[in-house]
């Protein structure tokens, strides 16, 4: 992650960064299982066919364990917000993580570009 000083951010974008006293696993279990996420964000998963929401409603569109996490997100009560909510974790000394929330129109992250020669040894399969 970058610091929020180096970070550029749109007009329709919130970012939060801070430092979190837990792990990047004990975060990602509270943001991925559905009773935890509701008592620390108010949000509940969107169903299939529903028609009256009632508070935020999130789906999960992308997810790296312990590292990214990206919502699609409605909140009926803020129909002008942005769709999207991405969450960064990064480990930090002490057992504490690098907590990184954007909402806005974040793009999914860009499958990383290898080059044709990673000038690596070549792997032998054994016989």
């Amino acid at each position: 992650m970058t610091p929020t000083d180096e970070v550029e951010t749109r007009p329709d974008e919130i970012l939060v960064e801070c430092e979190m006293e837990a792990s990047p696993q004990t975060l990602w279990r509270a943001l991925t299982e559905e009773e935890l996420l509701a008592d620390w964000l108010g949000a509940r998963p969107a169903a299939e066919g529903e028609d009256a929401m009632e508070g935020p409603r999130y789906r999960i569109v992308e997810a790296e364990p312990y590292d990214r996490l990206r919502y699609a997100w409605h909140d009926p009560s803020c129909p002008d917000a942005p769709p999207f909510v991405t969450i960064e974790l990064e480990p930090i000394a002490g057992g504490r993580t690098r907590f990184r929330l954007t909402h806005g129109q974040v793009a999914a992250r860009a499958p990383a570009i290898r080059a044709a020669n990673s000038n690596t040894p070549p792997l032998a399969l054994a016989a």
